[in-house]
């Protein structure tokens, strides 16, 4: 007869309490249990898997390093069981259907009518759900199919559980306040550097991609403009350039979609600068044929 597994998903929830709490009075509270009963359950657990999991002392408890791993290695678990029972609801128990999409804080509002325009005119009976997120998250949450869809400058690598449906060239423009005096040769080099090195640039937070991608075609220049602000948003970006806070380097979409373009102007640029952007999706057996509409009818 075969046992089954050592732990079960009750089994790491319990864990995971006892390891959020730092404890086991404050989990055996939050999990609805007495004391002994939790203290059973987690030494069970050990004894079952054969190794230590928790650190104790007469005053506190501490995770081990092969508990930290079975958590790390088992966190995505709870999401992707979330998001087969989510399917089982839409697909065979009549729960309305549901898109659930993220962008990458790096990506501008302006990139959201390319998404849903197409999908919200054919099927507005899906309801739709936005999510803004860092990246690292974004693609977390598309490979335990918390997400359906997710738009971010594309990583060095995705997980084999992830994979890409589109490829979009997104094409930059250098903004600064209307009365800022323009550089007046950008062909010129040292007077453009000049020009470049007396402004206050905004520019997207260190070691992401969209800031790579920045430094990258500064440096083909021989230019490495220092940031006066780091944001992640390149729509507040545009506003504060607007309020003549600096200059900045932001998509052209963003750009198209502000309302008030009177008190910006934009600046000669002496090349082209683009990043891409990508689209990706859960890598699933069968994807639901609603979450197929919706990727078919994206326009870029």
């Amino acid at each position: 007869m075969n046992p089954g597994p050592p732990i079960d998903l009750h089994g790491l929830h319990l864990l995971r309490l006892v390891a959020q709490h730092r404890g086991i009075t404050a989990a055996a509270k939050a999990a609805g249990l007495s004391q002994s009963a939790l203290t059973r359950q987690i030494q069970g657990i050990e004894g079952r898997l054969g190794v230590k999991l928790f650190e104790r002392t007469t005053r506190s408890l501490s995770i081990t390093e092969a508990g930290a791993i079975l958590l790390r290695e088992t966190e995505i678990l709870p999401a992707v069981l979330d998001g087969a029972l989510r399917r089982l609801r839409e697909e065979f128990l009549g729960q309305p259907r549901e898109i659930r999409i993220g962008f990458s804080r790096s990506v501008s509002l302006a990139h959201l009518p390319g998404l849903l325009h197409g999908h919200r005119r054919r099927h507005p009976e899906v309801k739709t759900t936005v999510s803004h997120l860092a990246g690292s998250a974004l693609i977390e949450a598309v490979a335990s199919c918390q997400l359906d869809l997710g738009i971010l400058c594309p990583p060095a690598r995705l997980p084999e559980s992830v994979e890409t449906t589109h490829r979009i060239s997104d094409r930059f423009i250098i903004l600064a306040p209307r009365d800022l005096p323009l550089p007046t040769e950008i062909r010129e080099p040292q007077a453009w550097a000049a020009w470049v090195s007396a402004q206050s640039w905004i520019t997207p937070p260190s070691r992401t991609r969209s800031r790579a991608c920045i430094d990258a075609w500064w440096a083909g220049q021989g230019l490495a403009p220092a940031a006066a602000m780091e944001l992640d948003s390149f729509d507040m970006a545009i506003h504060l350039v607007a309020l003549g806070l600096g200059v900045a380097c932001v998509p052209r979409r963003a750009f198209s979609s502000f309302a008030r373009k009177s008190r910006l102007q934009r600046v000669p640029m002496p090349l082209p600068l683009s990043r891409e952007l990508v689209v990706i999706t859960p890598r699933r057996s069968t994807t639901p044929l609603h979450v197929l509409e919706f990727v078919r009818n994206i326009l870029f």
